[in-house]
């Protein structure tokens, strides 16, 4: 209860002055505004007047304007007798109501309008230096007279000289009579620069106002003589006051009264026990003084507004750091400090701050108006302090990150320059979240992410106004401000675990259903332009996804969201969402984590077969319905990378099945040697790398990513065929791992070894038709090649040796060498054949070698190995096979190369001039 009433007190003292201020400022706006008004009126009319006089036309000529000495201009402020922001007078001929182009012009010109001041010259800390090296002993003066009214009070509660309010009593009259003491100099004698007595009034004001903070303070926490109400409301007055006498002495007034101000808490003290909460909202008011001085008097370089920023966001932080009791009243004043900043500099009640905006200006290398740094640092600062004030005060952190985006949003929906400030409250929301640790109870998680819905929809209401220069960015906000709070809670706060999975789900649902929503009404409101609405629709559709993802299984999770993928592909086609289709573009690497990672290969071949084929047949079945309804899409043209990742991805899907399914039957029927394994691995890892080299090969995004990952996929398959070459390969010994399962030809060596060679030979086969690198093609066609050699080698020795005489070291029986040469012959007269065919010399000299290394080993190897009829067949075959394919090249014309192919490597059909075909 006695919280509750020293908020209320705060609300209470700190709100009149506020609203007071606040009328004044507005008052005074509008005379400024009427006044110009008035005197441009009359200028006009002078002019219309002295061309009439003169015989001419009114609008033959404008007269000139007068030009006035300009004075030298003091180093703190305007010169005397000089307006703060000076609008140029034009005069104007009166025009009729028809007069469009005069109308036109009046407007541009009007104070409601005023051009903003091109700012040049030295700096704020050029033109501080410059003033306290001449000045400085004025400076000197008043922090002594400051630290003397403080130090009587001081010095009376040492020595115990008088009675407690004696001495308070004391102090008050010293201050008094130092600012009456001051207004006497500058009534007489004047404050300019141009007097003797320059700045001493300000100098003794200023001194007189912090003595009367100091016996305040001192009454309060040293003698215990008022209360905390009477205590804030005798300051409050006192910095009315000091408004009113900066009104009139200028900004050294106000800056020593401020810096004084601030020091006066640290310098006084205060008892064991003292209550310092109500010091926040004095260093409040301080800030709000300085602030509303400044947008009256508007002084030039706005450092009066800095300066009470300044002061009031680090003195009271400075007293949260050494009372962590005070934290949520601190967070409580440098809220308002921040609102403050966003309201005061403009003299507006409503901000309306013009761009260009902080972040928008640094990153194209100048500077954005005071106003709008000002604003921009003190609700950035705030958001700040909160983040770090989170540890002491969880729910008043968050709390003032909700307002402080709700003000930037809505609140200063006219202010175009403000408009990046939203970004350091949605970040410390963020961040909260993720520093510190959660607390007891379900009800928090849904109360925090209940905090991110109140921003989002704080977006979604921004994006509503018709004017609204960056919808892009506020509907970017909408959508992801709320999940990425659920996110932030689901990995920092554990949400899932501590409120149950279903429950957790529910509220992902909740939040896709406001997104939904969204969705619709940007519909509504966009017409043809179908942005905003696929981006609500595309988050929404995760939502969903993660939802199923808490509460479905390993295999219904895999399984719905390549389904989903496909749902998102459905509505894009129906209802011309370009980017829900992107959903797919999303879904497929998380389907494949599931793969191949987490739960992964060897959940798929261990697990019962239903779910198994739930999951695989599932993302098949996902990712090739959301294909063909891409395909279907209107204008297809607009979603080429999406349709190429959905059209691989059903494509690798199909391979993975396969692949599995194998595998798991030739468990079943109990095969399961090294080289198997090896071969299946290296298969699901080069249908990975193809999916992603298929995608990049069409133009998707990111190639680089692409390429990274195909080399990245593409080396896993390599480890493993290494990996069944050399431990894997039944050529080396090693008992009951290396053996092959299965009958002559149709045993385990197919998938091990022949169907990656197939694989490759595929993607060579796609290489070169799409003209690719020429040593990445060969690259792959080498290796695929030499998959099917060994292949076709390991078989031939199966056939003729069985599994238990595999090893290099049992040698080769005649039968089998024979065979070896038949099948070089076979395909040395392929190769050549296709050379002569094609008119392409790169298969001719292919098949000329291999028929070179096959006429080698009969010679070598085959005329001393063999006997009998083998060896005479071995020779007469040879024989047969030269005179055959050299009659074909003769009779095709070879005597003359053909043609290269504009891809050296890759055939080309095209037949010479005068040229024949080979015989049928």
């Amino acid at each position: 209860m006695e919280t509750l009433l020293v908020f209320m007190a705060i609300a209470l003292v700190v709100g009149v002055p506020l609203a007071i201020i606040a009328l004044t400022v507005s008052v005074f706006g509008l005379g400024r505004r009427l006044r110009a008004a008035e005197q441009e009126i009359a200028q006009m009319r002078g002019g219309v007047s002295r061309a009439t006089d003169d015989g001419s036309a009114p609008f033959a000529s404008q007269p000139a304007t007068e030009t006035k000495p300009v004075e030298k201009a003091a180093p703190w402020g305007p010169a005397a007798g000089q307006t703060d922001d000076p609008l140029p007078v034009i005069p104007l001929p009166d025009t009729g109501p028809n007069d469009t182009d005069a109308q036109v012009f009046i407007s541009q010109t009007s104070p409601a309008n005023p051009p903003r001041p091109i700012r040049s010259g030295p700096n704020l800390i050029d033109r501080a230096i410059a003033w306290l090296s001449v000045n400085w002993f004025y400076a000197a003066a008043a922090a002594s007279l400051a630290l003397a009214g403080i130090f009587l009070v001081q010095y009376g509660a040492e020595q115990g000289l008088l009675p407690p309010p004696v001495r308070v009593i004391a102090a008050l009259i010293f201050g008094a009579g130092l600012i009456a003491g001051g207004e006497l100099i500058r009534r007489r004698f004047g404050d300019g620069e141009d007097v003797a007595t320059a700045y001493l009034p300000s100098v003794l004001s200023g001194a007189g106002v912090v003595t009367l903070f100091g016996a305040v303070l001192g009454a309060h926490h040293l003698y215990d003589l008022i209360g905390q109400g009477a205590a804030l409301g005798a300051m409050s007055v006192i910095a009315l006051g000091a408004i009113v006498l900066g009104w009139f002495h200028g900004p050294l007034l106000v800056a020593v009264g401020l810096i004084g101000g601030a020091v006066t808490p640290f310098v006084v003290g205060g008892g064991r026990g003292a209550d310092l909460r109500p010091l926040h909202g004095y260093f409040l008011i301080l800030a709000v003084m300085g602030l509303s001085i400044d947008a009256v008097r508007r002084w030039r370089g706005r450092w009066v507004s800095g300066l009470a920023l300044a002061i009031g966001l680090g003195a009271s932080t400075l007293l949260a750091l050494g009372n962590p009791d005070t934290v949520t009243v601190h967070l409580m004043a440098v809220t308002g400090m921040a609102l403050a900043a966003m309201a005061l500099p403009i003299a507006r009640l409503q901000p309306d701050h013009a761009g260009p905006m902080v972040l928008t200006a640094a990153c194209k290398g100048y500077r954005a108006p005071l106003e709008n740094l000002l604003a921009f640092a003190a609700v950035s600062i705030a958001a700040a302090l909160a983040v770090l004030g989170a540890a002491e005060a969880l729910w008043p952190a968050i709390a003032v990150q909700v307002l402080l985006f709700v003000a930037v949003a809505l609140w200063a929906q006219k202010a175009e320059g403000l408009q990046d400030a939203a970004l350091a409250p949605a970040l410390g929301m963020l961040a909260i979240i993720a520093e510190w640790p959660a607390p007891d109870g379900a009800a928090a998680i849904t109360l925090a992410l209940l905090a991110g819905g109140t921003l989002s929809f704080a977006a979604l209401l921004r994006s509503f106004r018709d004017t609204v220069t960056h919808r892009l960015g506020w509907a970017l906000a909408t959508v992801l401000i709320a999940p990425a709070t659920g996110l932030a809670l689901h990995l920092a706060w554990a949400a899932p675990s501590m409120m149950g999975a279903y429950v957790w789900a529910l509220h992902a649902l909740a939040v896709a259903a406001g997104l939904t929503l969204a969705a619709g009404v940007w519909a509504s409101m966009d017409g043809e332009d179908r942005l905003r609405p696929s981006l609500a629709a595309l988050v929404a559709v995760t939502l969903i996804a993660y939802a199923l993802g808490q509460v479905a299984g390993e295999a219904a999770l895999t399984a719905s969201v390549a389904l989903i993928a496909a749902g998102a592909a459905w509505l894009d086609r129906r209802f011309n969402l370009p980017l829900l289709s992107w959903f797919v573009v999303l879904a497929a690497p998380f389907t494949f984590w599931r793969l191949m990672g987490v739960p992964g290969l060897e959940w798929h071949l261990e697990t019962p077969i239903l779910p198994a084929l739930l999951s695989m047949v599932g993302s098949a079945a996902g990712f090739g319905l959301a294909a063909l309804w891409l395909r279907q899409a209107d204008p297809a043209k607009g979603r080429p990378e999406p349709l190429a990742v959905a059209e691989s991805a059903a494509l690798a899907a199909i391979g993975y099945t396969a692949s599995i399914l194998l595998w798991r039957a030739l468990a079943q029927w109990g095969a399961d040697p090294w080289h198997l394994r090896a071969g299946l691995t290296a298969l699901i890892w080069l249908i990975l790398a193809w999916a992603q080299f298929e995608v990049w090969a069409r133009g998707g995004r990111m190639p680089w990513l692409r390429l990274g990952l195909t080399a990245a996929f593409g080396g896993i398959a390599g480890l493993a065929l290494v990996a069944g070459l050399t431990f894997g390969n039944p050529l080396f010994t090693f008992p009951g791992v290396n053996s092959i399962a299965g009958w002559p030809v149709l045993n385990t060596l197919i998938p091990g070894y022949l169907l990656p060679a197939l694989l490759l030979l595929a993607v060579w086969w796609r290489m070169a038709h799409l003209r690719l690198s020429q040593a990445w093609t060969l690259m792959a066609a080498a290796t695929g090649c030499m998959l099917a050699g060994v292949w076709a080698v390991l078989t031939i020795r199966h056939f003729w040796q069985g599994a238990d005489r595999m090893s290099i070291w049992k040698g080769a029986m005649q039968p089998e060498t024979t065979t070896y040469t038949i099948a070089l012959l076979i395909l040395g007269a392929a190769l050549f054949y296709q050379g002569v065919a094609r008119r392409s010399d790169l298969w001719r000299r292919a098949g000329t070698a291999v028929l070179a290394v096959t006429m080698l080993k009969v010679f070598l190897i085959d005329v001393w190995s063999l006997d009998g009829l083998l060896r005479v067949g071995a020779l007469i075959a040879l024989a047969t096979a030269m005179g055959g394919l050299a009659w074909l090249y003769r009779w095709a014309g070879g005597t003359t190369s053909a043609p290269a192919s504009p891809v050296q490597g890759l055939p080309s059909d095209a037949p010479r001039d005068g040229g024949q075909g080979p015989p049928p």
